[in-house]
């Protein structure tokens, strides 16, 4: 398990005065914050690619890697802009069908375009659990308009989350700050006192940097043994 290190620390001082020992005590959690994909909802992107290709009238000049890199690159993918509301969900759709000559019309590309997530029952019944307890559960997520539509629609766990933070309605992509400055406009809890918890790693030490605890998730074995540790 992998918690924040923005912890508060204490100088204890034994009674006789001979022995000074410093204990490191992190905040309350109040307030939950979930990365969306490979979080709460696993999927896998790389089919995006496969299928497109599938229906390109010049398959033979470029591999699925190819189209993937040109979509997905971390830094300069094509995903990029439309990830911060910078170009419509048609424009997007025209983009990739001009460059790969695509033969498919718009419904059919949301169709390979969204079709890519599935559910993570322990997940559900971690944040089931923390809604039940009184806790709040936010949503940040770098995401587009027709995944988050597509995923509002099919999945409760989803539409259950308190605020949604959404890159593309925020204007910026983790890990610029402002996407995590954007929760604090929904509520009054303090950064340290809200936990954020995405499968990226560097993502989560961005939060810590902006001042949250950070866990870096990779099971829910994880997260419900952080849950029993603080008696949530």
């Amino acid at each position: 398990m992998m918690l924040a290190d923005n912890a508060v620390i204490f100088s204890m001082i034994h009674v006789s005065g001979t022995e000074h020992k410093e204990v490191k005590v992190f905040p309350m959690i109040r307030l939950f914050v979930f990365d969306l994909g490979n979080v709460i909802l696993p999927f896998e992107h790389r089919q995006i690619a496969v299928k497109l290709k599938e229906v390109s009238l010049i398959k033979n000049r470029f591999t699925p890697d190819d189209l993937f890199r040109f979509l997905f690159e971390r830094d300069r993918g094509f995903v990029n802009p439309y990830e911060e509301g910078r170009i419509s969900s048609l424009a997007f759709f025209a983009k990739l069908r001009e460059r790969y000559k695509l033969e498919l019309g718009f419904e059919e590309f949301k169709d390979r375009w969204n079709n890519i997530f599935e559910e993570d029952p322990e997940v559900n019944a971690i944040i089931t659990h923390l809604k039940n307890k009184g806790y709040p559960v936010f949503l940040l997520s770098n995401t587009n308009e027709l995944h988050f539509s597509y995923v509002m629609e099919r999945y409760p766990v989803v539409r259950s989350l308190d605020e949604w933070i959404l890159s593309y309605e925020v204007g910026a992509r983790k890990p610029k700050k402002k996407i995590f400055d954007a929760v604090f406009e929904k509520t009054d809890i303090a950064r340290e006192e809200t936990l954020y918890i995405d499968d990226i790693k560097a993502y989560v030490e961005a939060a810590k940097t902006y001042g949250l605890q950070g866990m870096h998730f990779k099971n829910p074995i994880d997260l419900w043994e952080l849950l029993k540790e603080k008696c949530i």
